[in-house]
């Protein structure tokens, strides 16, 4: 698992990594997992929007207490989801998709929906 971050943005993983806020070593993300987000996401700002919810994932994981050591992932979640939703509306993706069905009476004897173009 390598990690590297460089302050150029026009490099792909760097892009990712500045977006995602994960430019500190060791990182949640790997170099060879931003490349391959990139690869099967399409774009750079898919590849953002995916790494920001492996990144909630991976402090989804339970607090945990041990002797002295209290270790909490809420707050550092919390602030990722709101990165996430921050993103979303700047890259202009949409939260939810809808559909438009039109439906007709079903005693009127059609057989398929109205033409609603006119």
């Amino acid at each position: 698992m390598t990690f590297s971050f460089g302050d150029d943005l026009t490099d792909d993983n760097d892009y990712v990594r500045f977006e995602t806020s994960d430019t500190i070593s060791p990182g949640f993300m790997s170099d060879e997992l931003i490349t391959s987000l990139i690869a099967t996401q399409g774009s750079n700002n898919a590849a953002v929007i995916k790494g920001l919810r492996f990144i909630i994932l991976q402090l989804s994981r339970p607090d945990f207490t041990a002797d002295w050591l209290s270790v909490s992932n809420a707050e550092a979640k919390k602030g990722y989801q709101d990165m996430l939703n921050d993103k979303l509306i700047e890259f202009g993706i949409a939260k939810r998709t809808a559909t438009t069905t039109h439906t007709y009476r079903a005693d009127s004897d059609l057989d398929a929906e109205p033409d609603w173009s006119a």
